[in-house]
């Protein structure tokens, strides 16, 4: 462990998992599920980010990785009105509309196409945030809504039920997928809603429950990203202003030892070269009839083909709409 006057870095542990863009990913979690999956989307990778919107909770995970092994659709009875909006005890917010067949479209449309990537994913990602929990009417909710309070019943996780109920889950996953790798994180994004004792706690029950899981899992994977903001950047300065969720250069930090860990040199290499290409492609063309500009564009198309010719289906849609 390296360290100095300033921080105390995180040991890279080491891993034979090696995630190219070539391997499906799927991810499942918290906000911070989220920022990892965006990158990697970002960065052209085969990518399934949260098809039932942000889970913070364990329970609500494992529902959702029961929902994807299972053959039914969601019906019109499985909604909630509320606010003039259509909602799903089971879904993100974002998933809410207020005509009930738009909503309920677009929630069995994404689960459709979730529960297909699933059986040819070759990495899960899941990443928990909270042992708290809500129940509406006895059933666990994944997101409250904006209802009254009131309407729910609070409580908390215990580490051993985390525990039978992923394995359960990804027993589930492996019986429809064999080949799968599971990476677990804890989410670095702090929940202080009820205060930071429960949010210690909480965080404390999911670190030993993952750690459980991994000594029955095979072929799974935690990666410290709770760790490496809590001891490595431990600071102010990189979170955002609600002092609750890690700052654009705290996520880019992460990123970078997630690179590290999971990529081999030659994706990082085409990583590299797609970065160039995005930038290029965020650049401001003042005169686009100018020779100089023509040749700009070329010389991105001519990058974006020589990644095609090893990777063909890295899509650069957008890009090549932009230089041509």
């Amino acid at each position: 462990m390296e360290t100095n006057s300033f921080r105390t870095e995180i040991q890279k542990q080491e891993t034979e998992y090696c995630i190219s863009h070539k391997n499906p990913v799927m991810l499942i979690g918290s906000c911070f599920a989220e920022n990892i999956g965006e990158k990697l989307l970002e960065y052209k990778f085969i990518t399934d980010v949260n098809p039932f919107g942000i889970l913070f909770n364990p329970a609500s995970i494992v529902q959702g990785l029961n929902i994807l092994t299972d053959t039914f659709l969601f019906r019109e009875d499985d909604l909630h009105f509320y606010n003039n909006e259509w909602i799903s005890f089971f879904h993100h917010g974002k998933f809410s509309h207020s005509d009930k067949q738009t909503c309920l479209d677009a929630i069995n449309t994404r689960l459709i196409y979730s529960r297909d990537f699933l059986t040819k994913a070759d990495f899960l990602i899941l990443t928990l945030g909270t042992t708290t929990i809500y129940k509406y009417k006895g059933d666990i909710v994944a997101n409250c809504h904006k209802f009254p309070q009131k309407e729910f019943q609070q409580s908390t996780l215990d580490f051993k039920d985390i525990v039978s109920n992923l394995v359960n889950s990804i027993e589930k996953i492996k019986a429809i997928n064999q080949n799968i790798r599971i990476i677990f994180t804890v989410s670095p994004v702090r929940y202080i809603k009820n205060n930071m004792i429960e949010n210690t706690l909480s965080k404390s029950q999911l670190i030993v429950a993952v750690h459980e899981l991994m000594k029955v899992v095979k072929n799974s994977y935690y990666f410290p990203a709770f760790e490496i903001m809590m001891d490595d950047l431990r600071d102010y300065r990189f979170y955002n202003n609600d002092m609750i969720h890690p700052s654009q250069v705290a996520i880019d930090y992460i990123w970078k030892i997630f690179s590290e860990t999971f990529f081999d040199k030659s994706t990082i290499e085409i990583n590299g070269a797609i970065k160039d290409i995005l930038l290029a492609a965020n650049h401001r063309i003042k005169n686009h009839s100018s020779e100089a500009s023509h040749k700009f564009k070329e010389m991105q198309v001519e990058k974006i083909k020589q990644i095609q010719t090893l990777y063909p289906h890295i899509l650069f849609t957008k890009e090549l709409s932009y230089f041509k």
